[in-house]
Order: C-alpha cells, then sequence, then structure tokens
C-alpha cells in the first residue's frame, strides 16, 4: 500500500547542487507521495521586513551539501527503491500551495542579458509582493508600485543528478530535469525524468508564484512553497532521453541549449518521437502534423542553457 512522507527544509535536506553522491533525506516505494515543503530560491525562511532590509536565510546547512558558489536551495533528494538507470521516474505534480510572500528584481549586475539589455548600470529593483493564496494573487509590497498579479504557481527546480560524478550546478537544465523553469507545470501536470543514477535521487526547489515564459529578468515571482505534493512511480514501460511532461491542457516535449535555436530544434525532435509513438506514425508523418498543431514556446533564456518546449494541445489531431 503506498505511503505519504513529509520532507521539511532542514540542515539534512537542504542542499545547493546535484549530485549522485549526495545521502538521501528519504527513501520510498514506487506509487508514494512526498509533501515538500521549501524555501526561496536564494535559501530565504522570511519576507524583508522593510523596503532595502536583508531576508533572513536559512544558515544551518551541512558544509558538505553546500555548493562552492551559489546554488538554488533545494530540498532532497529522494531515494526512490527499485529505480534503475534506464527507466523513468514519472512525477505526478498533485498539489502546489505557496507562502504567504515573494520578490523578484532586475538590472543592476553583469548578467548577459542585463547586457543585452543595457541593464548593468541601472540600480537593482528589487520587487516584493505579499501573495493571498486564498484570492490566488500578489500585491507589490513596497515603493512606489502598487500592482497584482494572478499566481499560477509552480516548481522552477525538478530533478535528479546526471551519471558523471562530481557537483552538478543548479543553474543550468539537462536531460534529468534541474532548472527547467516550464511554468506549464503546474498542479495537475505529470513530468517524465529519465533515470541516470540508483534511486533516481529526486530533488525540488526554486518555488515560483507565478512567470512569464522566458523568464526575462532572471527570477520569476521567487517564493517559498508551503507545500507541494508529489507521487512519484518508476515506469519501465517508458524510455526517453530528454523531460517530457502532460499538462492539463497537452503533451510538451522539451530542448535545453546554450543556443536557443539549438535548443529549438531538440524540443522539436523530442516531439516527433512523441507523436509517433502517441499515433504509431512516422516521423515524417509527424513532422506534417507538427506543423498544423504543435507551438514551439521559448521557456527561459536565463539559466546558460536556455530553454524551449514545443507543445502538442489535446485532441489537436481528433483523438
Amino acid at each position: 500500500m503506498s505511503k505519504i512522507y513529509r520532507l521539511n527544509p532542514s540542515s539534512k535536506s537542504l542542499h545547493g547542487f546535484f549530485s549522485k553522491d549526495l545521502e538521501p533525506a528519504l527513501e520510498i516505494d514506487s506509487g508514494d507521495t512526498v509533501h515538500f515543503q521549501t524555501l526561496d530560491s536564494a535559501w530565504g525562511v522570511e519576507k524583508r521586513k522593510a523596503l532595502g532590509e536583508p531576508r533572513k536565510r536559512f544558515s544551518d546547512v551541512q558544509p558538505s551539501r553546500m555548493p562552492k558558489q551559489f546554488g538554488h536551495s533545494l530540498v532532497g533528494p529522494v531515494y526512490i527503491r527499485d529505480a534503475k538507470p534506464g527507466q523513468t521516474l514519472e512525477i505526478k505534480i498533485n498539489e502546489i500551495i505557496p507562502g504567504s510572500w515573494g520578490w523578484t528584481s532586475a538590472g543592476g549586475y553583469p548578467s548577459y542579458w542585463n547586457k543585452k539589455l543595457e541593464m548593468v548600470e541601472e540600480k537593482e529593483v528589487m520587487l516584493d509582493f505579499e501573495l493571498d493564496i486564498n484570492r490566488m494573487i500578489g500585491r507589490s509590497q513596497f515603493g512606489n508600485f502598487d500592482f497584482t498579479v494572478k499566481l499560477n504557481p509552480f516548481m522552477g527546480i525538478m530533478g535528479m543528478p546526471p551519471c558523471i560524478p562530481g557537483q552538478h550546478t543548479t543553474i543550468s537544465p539537462r536531460a534529468t530535469g534541474g532548472n527547467m523553469d516550464c511554468k506549464e507545470l503546474q498542479a495537475g501536470s505529470t513530468l517524465y525524468l529519465p533515470i541516470e543514477v540508483d534511486g533516481g535521487l529526486f530533488s525540488t526547489g526554486d518555488g515560483h508564484a507565478v512567470q512569464g515564459d522566458g523568464e526575462v529578468s532572471g527570477p520569476a515571482l521567487e517564493c517559498p512553497m508551503e507545500k507541494v505534493n508529489i507521487t512519484f512511480t518508476v515506469r519501465h514501460d517508458i524510455q526517453i532521453k530528454m523531460p517530457r511532461a502532460k499538462t492539463n491542457t497537452g503533451w510538451l516535449t522539451m530542448g535545453f541549449h546554450e543556443n536557443l535555436e539549438e535548443a529549438m530544434w531538440l524540443a522539436l525532435s523530442e516531439m516527433l518521437d512523441l507523436m509517433s509513438s502517441l499515433y504509431k506514425i512516422s516521423r515524417t508523418e509527424a513532422y506534417a502534423y507538427a506543423t498544423m498543431v504543435v507551438d514551439l514556446r521559448i521557456t527561459q533564456i536565463v539559466n546558460v542553457c536556455k530553454g524551449v518546449h514545443a507543445f502538442l494541445p489535446f485532441h489537436a489531431l481528433g483523438k
């Protein structure tokens, strides 16, 4: 019988990189569910009390779980018994409940996107938000801004380590997931990731209350998550090379590359594979149908490896 576990931020569960050598924070069986609670991406534990003040950050992290340079705060890893390389991890996202506060920012530091927009010399703008979970809106908190945004929460990072030894950054997405920043992966979606190491070693973090396609200024509306309810199932019958997902409205496939055009071709190629499998047609036939019904969307442009996802609506081909 499946079980339900809870995993909160602690010195034993928090970490700032992916690695196949990290000690698991939790071991579960295929079919079990985990309720995660997460910090914000920058290790924040509470909102700022006033404009210009720093946020209090979680400091009691085991040194062996901290990266040499910045890494997002992740909770995990979760070891799924019987998960083996070559299999697929099915990640059913049942529920996502944000915390009561969040923030975003733009400009002020020498990122490649700030350089492109000539924002490096501009003073950084920091916007703090109060999040109303009942109404699912966020309202800006300090300064001369008084806007509200509709919340559509999702996890920016869901992933597992590759089989290569060593520490792997949380910043760039990869075949086994990570910092995908795909706003379609909301509650009700199912994400599929290829497994490269025993147990999978799944972690999540970088909660977003809302984000536009592209995540253009670097952060989204970053926030802690009060509850991220996920059911894990090891799939022996699915073999994939890159992340794909079944959302509330359709199928999507992903591509990651430092060159945005290459990321696009990877996402499209994965979609042709998926359509061939779904409809039992050749890749060339899938290509012909894709030109009519598949959308290509920029997932994010700010994580070194840029992301594109191809989207196929349900029933687009009358099935």
